[in-house]
């Protein structure tokens, strides 16, 4: 099966539709080994849309492998999660996905927040009780964790710059760290410090000093990053 869904795959990418093997990948993330639950889940993120009512069948399997103790397991759910579910199922496995934020592993954090970045473009309201916890992220000692609460925050600030404020001299301060090499060399590209990362804090501090004065050469930076 997991030959035949690879196939399937492939037809997908050449244009022929294979809606007869959506249900079967399905079959194959919920009862498959962990290699086989890969492609299951690989299948299914390619092939179904958010409003496609064969994700009501993989809520209970993404349920299951969110609280699973196999470490894979639960980084395809929080990756599958993060990719498309269903709107009016977010309740469900939502506090499930809250006490990812703390777990051991960075990877998992990391990929908790974009999951819960995810629930608050499509549901909001759903989300608005955590924002305390997407500021421990924020802090978090791992970098990722770090930069993957920078696109809730964006988002956030975009809306009501007002109501964050009082993160300016945090981002200040991840900018300085960033600017002066303090992030692991895998975030260089071509020597230079996290360049997208960089963009992305100057985007933020404009937002932050748009109604203020005192902010004004933000304001021209932020034209200049949008040119990215």
């Amino acid at each position: 099966m997991k030959e035949i869904m690879v196939r399937a795959i492939y037809c997908e990418m050449l244009g022929y539709q294979a809606s007869f093997s959506y249900i079967h990948a399905i079959k194959l993330a919920q009862q498959g080994s962990v290699l086989e639950k890969r492609v299951g889940y690989l299948a299914v993120s390619l092939f179904l849309k958010e409003t496609d009512e064969f994700l009501l069948l993989l809520v209970n399997t993404v349920l299951k492998d969110l609280q699973s103790t196999n470490l894979i397991e639960v980084c395809m759910a929080l990756t599958v999660v993060s990719q498309m579910f269903p709107k009016d199922m977010i309740p469900a496995i939502l506090p499930v996905v809250e006490e990812k934020l703390t777990h051991p592993k960075e990877i998992i954090r990391r990929k908790a927040v974009l999951a819960l970045y995810k629930f608050y473009l499509i549901a909001p309201n759903q989300v608005q009780h955590i924002h305390s916890k997407f500021r421990k992220a924020l802090c978090d000692k791992d970098p990722g964790v770090m930069t993957a609460s920078l696109h809730i925050y964006l988002q956030l600030i975009k809306e009501s710059p007002e109501s964050y404020k009082d993160l300016t001299g945090s981002m200040v301060t991840i900018l300085r760290q960033v600017v002066g090499g303090k992030l692991p060399l895998d975030f260089n590209y071509h020597s230079v410090p996290a360049p997208w990362l960089q963009i992305q804090l100057l985007r933020i501090l404009a937002y932050l000093g748009k109604e203020d004065q005192g902010y004004k050469f933000v304001c021209s930076l932020r034209r200049a990053t949008q040119l990215f």
